[in-house]
């Protein structure tokens, strides 16, 4: 069998590659599962108490990091953020069509059970706008209007939500957010914001319309019903939303000398020591409460005045919470559609993107380590909560997240704290909430949508990717002109299909030499080209999408070539960027070779790397090249080179490729006698070449050519059966007596070498019990040049164990004219 250091081998033979380094963890899975692993205040608690007493240990540092526990400071943000909280999720309540209610039963139960599963330390995790407009178009597209039916149906999607995300975390499915495109994802979130934003303006206007299912019949209603703005609802909404925006961009303002710079910011105050600057933070920070306060004020004023025109939340169910079976007694009518299921597992993505997206920003500044599969579990559990408790899906809020930070919070104990706030406001406040008005919780929901609008992408993919551009604006205009869901799935279509596109037509270029480089010849021009070949590059993976065009193009450079009147003899394929190839692509090297060889041009593979080497051995790619006159070589200046002599040794470079593939054997403890003869020849081999007038204890004899045996004792080994004899490198050693100094000796008695090559290694004592064998290089193709090199040139690793041969290898002390014990290491061939 072939096997290529780091591909084409199965884990265990990547690891064995790589012997006792400390890269092979970096290879390995981690197979380690704890009860902190699924319940992470196992770990994290016991770390709490010791930081507060002061007795950390060194094994907790990768999960504090630079982040060290304080109780105070997880108080205090979480009370903060609970203040911010609650008029945020009522708003966003709103925003999803669901009484205004649902938006605190979506944070209670959520929080608490993300403080449990979650590892980000500092995500704050519940209702958000992005969630809220998923969840409301899901149940406007299914045409939900009734507010009891629509609580049900929006607390079935936070069930799927959560079952999704157990399912995809069971599974150990973090990484399905490489899928996901950043371009995409962008679009999305423009589009996204721009929508969230349209359906606040009716409240800040003070215009009654219907719920819109696309974004373009918002704005249309818009348009048509503008002349019914109510003048004191918009003077109230308008200079809410303005103040919120002044307080949004100067946190945003930069340093205090950019903030001096400013025309605006200047007047503000500019240094981040002064007490004016922190506590217009603090107002910034708890923008969200200042605007419900603030326009409940407004509202009571108004209504003092005699103007009842604002509209206001309402009647509000303060009965607290009730755990409730999410979809009441409309299940079976829910489950004959599936778009709540779909949008749901939309949800789930993109919610765990967002919390991924947040959270390991933070973790990032922070230095501490989390868990991305468990954070699907935390968002699974925290949805399932939410479900229960009539709530609707939620996941981690970046501006909560950012505050809870900026107020020091270091645990999940933040998390609990903020969900004792919002429990205290489901049985104390829901009564006044009743008499917020509209115009004041809207710009909260402006504000936040705001932050996902990013112009500034589209015009880097403008100038610097117009294809990305196209799958962009394919998103941006699918999300408003139907709905975000439509807009996502078309976004990730075009994105696949760009990348499709792209591997389909890749770059390839023809090289020329500009020193030691190889450059493209468009670029640089005056790069010199190489006598009698042509270099060609590709950069991408080889397979069936761009195999052809890749032989096509070698063709038609090799023709261009010999127009300009140069002779061409080969075609060198530098394979350097090409780490990937399928069976198409090995199909299409010999084709290219066979082609090639009906003008008498060879076809030469070199800068072969691991996979590529491998799988092309594994397929017999290499012996169909040869058949043709195709060469491989390791090295790209070595091709060229040899491609320049007027009679190259192609076998040498050939040989170093194959010297990387080298042949696995496997002879288990049950084939002594054919493991005896086959030690019996290299021993006979052995003392024959160095001349050995001694005799150890027993016959060594080669089986495979009698009349070359050498009779050194009394006893007759049995013969190996015919099976043919190879050499092989040590993988495991049996026990052996204590030794001083010891040598390893490959010999191949199949025909092919004659030479036997010996490697002195200075070895430590060796017991039986605890054996240090120093292992041999891992190929025996090109003898002679090995034999050349200095003792202890060829690389080596060194394996305690004991035991018998398991893998078939055996190595054994043998007398020497010098008294240097010599090591053998014949294998039999697999039957």
């Amino acid at each position: 069998a072939c096997a290529m250091e780091g591909a084409g081998d199965s884990p265990m033979d990547r690891d064995d590659h790589l012997g006792n380094s400390p890269w092979k963890k970096m290879y390995k899975k981690d197979t380690n599962m704890s009860l902190a692993t699924f319940f992470p205040p196992a770990r994290w608690v016991p770390q709490y108490i010791r930081s507060l007493r002061g007795q950390s240990r060194p094994e907790d540092r990768p999960y504090v990091g630079n982040l060290p526990f304080s109780l105070t400071g997880d108080a205090i943000a979480g009370l903060t953020v609970g203040v911010m909280l609650v008029p945020q999720c009522l708003s966003f309540a709103l925003l999803a069509g669901l009484p205004v209610q649902c938006g605190l039963y979506s944070s209670f139960a959520p929080l608490l059970a993300y403080a449990m599963f979650g590892t980000f330390r500092q995500v704050q995790n519940g209702p958000t706008a992005l969630m809220s407009l998923i969840s409301g178009q899901a149940l406007d597209s299914v045409g939900i209007l009734d507010p009891e039916k629509r609580m049900a149906g929006a607390a079935l999607m936070a069930l799927f939500v959560g079952v999704i995300s157990l399912c995809l975390g069971a599974l150990r499915f973090g990484a399905v957010t490489n899928f996901m495109s950043h371009s995409v994802l962008s679009a999305f979130c423009t589009a996204s914001g721009i929508t969230i934003a349209t359906s606040q303006v009716k409240h800040i206007l003070g215009v009654k319309l219907p719920r819109s299912h696309y974004w373009w019949e918002e704005v249309v209603l818009l348009f048509e019903h503008l002349s019914e703005t109510h003048l004191p609802t918009f003077l109230l909404g308008f200079t809410i939303l303005a103040l919120l925006l002044t307080l949004k961009y100067w946190k945003s303002a930069g340093n205090a000398e950019k903030r001096r710079a400013h025309r605006v910011w200047r007047w503000f105050p500019t240094d981040r020591t002064t007490r004016a600057f922190r506590a217009l933070k603090l107002v910034g920070d708890l923008s969200s409460l200042l605007a419900v306060v603030l326009g409940g004020l407004w509202a009571a004023a108004y209504r003092a005045a005699g103007e009842n025109g604002v509209r206001i939340v309402g009647d509000v169910d303060s009965s607290g919470l009730l755990l409730v079976i999410p979809g009441g007694g409309y299940i079976s009518e829910f489950l004959g559609d599936s778009t709540l299921f779909v949008s749901s597992a939309m949800i789930a993505i993109i919610g765990f993107l967002e919390t991924v997206a947040v959270g390991s920003k933070f973790a990032s500044q922070s230095k501490y380590v989390f868990d991305a599969n468990q954070e699907l579990v935390a968002l699974g559990i925290a949805n399932v909560a939410s479900a229960v408790f009539s709530g609707f899906p939620g996941t981690g809020g970046f501006s909560r997240t950012a505050v809870n930070v900026s107020f020091g919070a270091t645990s999940l104990l933040a998390c609990a704290c903020s969900s004792i706030l919002v429990l205290v406001s489901i049985y104390l406040l829901l009564p006044a909430i009743a008499l917020l008005p509209l115009a004041s919780m809207a710009p909260i929901i402006i504000q936040g949508a705001i932050t996902f609008i990013d112009i500034h992408e589209f015009k880097v993919a403008f100038r610097a990717h117009r294809l990305e551009l196209f799958v962009m604006l394919a998103t941006f205009v699918t999300c408003l002109a139907l709905t975000v869901k439509e807009g996502l799935l078309v976004g990730f279509v075009c994105s696949v299909l760009k990348t499709l596109l792209e591997i389909s037509v890749p770059n390839m270029v023809v090289c020329g030499r500009i020193k030691s480089n190889w450059r493209d010849v468009r670029y640089f021009p005056n790069a010199a080209l190489p006598p009698k070949s042509v270099v060609v590059r590709m950069d991408a993976q080889l397979h069936f999408a761009n195999a052809n065009k890749l032989k096509d193009f070698c063709v038609r450079a090799v023709r261009l070539r010999e127009s300009m009147g140069d002779r061409v003899e080969y075609c060198i394929l530098d394979a350097k960027t090409i780490n990937r190839v399928d069976l198409t692509g090995c199909d299409m090297l010999p084709d290219l070779a066979e082609t090639l060889s009906f003008h008498k041009q060879h076809l030469v593979v070199t800068n072969l790397k691991a996979p590529v080497a491998s799988t092309l051995c594994v397929a017999g790619v290499l012996e169909r090249m040869f058949k043709y006159g195709g060469h491989v070589s390791l090295d790209l200046e070595d091709a060229v080179e040899l491609a320049g002599q007027a009679q190259p040794d192609w076998a040498t470079a050939e040989a170093a490729v194959r010297a990387l593939v080298h042949i696995r054997t496997e002879v288990h403890q049950d084939d002594t006698p054919c493991l005896t003869a086959a030690r019996n020849a290299a021993m006979a081999s052995s003392a024959k070449a160095h001349g050995v007038k001694g005799s150890p204890s027993g016959v060594v004899m080669d089986s495979t050519n009698p009349e070359a045996a050498s009779r050194l004792g009394d006893a007759t080994p049995e013969p190996c059966k015919g099976e043919k004899v190879a050499s092989a490198h040590i993988q495991q050693a049996s026990t052996t007596p204590a030794l001083e100094t010891s040598a390893i000796a490959l010999v191949d008695t199949s025909g092919a070498h004659d030479t036997l090559v010996k490697f002195d290694i200075e070895a430590p004592a060796m017991t039986a019990h605890e054996p240090t064998l120093p292992v041999a290089p891992n190929d025996a193709e090109t003898l002679d040049t090995v034999a050349s090199m200095p003792p202890r040139a060829m690389p080596s690793r060194q394996r305690q164990r004991s035991g018998n041969v398991r893998l078939g290898f055996w190595w054994t002390p043998c007398w020497s004219s010098q008294g240097v014990a010599e090591c053998i290491v014949p294998a039999c061939a697999p039957r």
